[in-house]
């Protein structure tokens, strides 16, 4: 698992920003009128040119990331697996994943359907609208629940996993889970022994717009592994 999937993702979204700054001349140098449309291209384009900037510095640390622990020679761990062992953990890892959501998913909608009907308790004709957009938040979030769940299910099918494991973050599968910098930290580390396939837990946080939020990465012990799993599980409770 060599490739980088985040510096994929700069490259295409350099050459859409190209493209946009593009689109802001474009209009005046073939000559459109701005009331019909040269106005609005331009418009549309500035947008898509502060939008791909944002997405290019995010995804270049990003990529600066995970070409960092693809180079590193200080893993504390790099695992492959067996496609059976590979397939077992996406399974139960779809019905765990689903299940958490799920449950979270209750939770919101719970507090998003209370307040819609009690808006429009007090006032039926300005109350009816927090409540439709409270469904509508509801539907949103539930569509986001299932989508993300799919796609990791359809990820861990497709490709066979591995993972690298530094003391600041965790490549599994083409996907990078960071605690470095922006304020997020590794909150808690844990070695599930249940079960036939042990399980390395390891939940960080990470700050958002609404504070900081738990993140958990799930990542599966190969056969054969398990004293370098208490090993690693030993240098982070260091």
């Amino acid at each position: 698992m060599r490739e980088n999937p985040p510096l994929r993702t700069v490259i295409a979204w350099a050459v859409i920003t190209v493209l946009a700054v593009f689109g802001i001349f474009a209009p005046s140098i073939f000559g459109m009128d701005g009331f019909k449309g040269g106005y609005a291209i331009s418009f549309l384009s500035f947008f898509m040119v502060i939008a791909g900037i944002i997405v290019i510095a995010i995804y270049a640390g990003r990529a600066k990331a995970v070409n960092r622990i693809l180079r590193s020679d200080n893993l504390l761990a790099h695992w492959t697996y067996a496609p059976d062992e590979w397939n077992k953990y996406a399974e139960k890892e779809y019905v765990t994943e689903r299940k958490v959501k799920r449950a979270l998913f209750y939770v919101i909608a719970g507090f998003a359907l209370f307040f819609g009907v009690l808006f429009f308790i007090i006032d039926r004709e300005s109350g009816k609208w927090v409540l439709v957009m409270m469904l509508v938040l509801i539907g949103i979030i539930a569509f986001t629940a299932w989508f993300t769940s799919w796609y990791n299910y359809r990820q861990n099918k497709k490709y066979l996993g591995e993972t690298y494991i530094t003391s600041e973050s965790v490549y599994m599968n083409r996907q990078l889970h960071t605690w470095h910098g922006l304020g997020a930290r590794l909150e808690s580390v844990n070695l599930d022994k249940k079960g036939e396939q042990q399980i390395l837990e390891l939940t960080y946080s990470a700050p958002t717009r609404t504070g900081l939020q738990d993140y958990t990465v799930r990542v599966p012990v190969p056969k054969g592994k398990e004293k370098e799993a208490a090993k690693v599980l030993e240098k982070f409770s260091e």
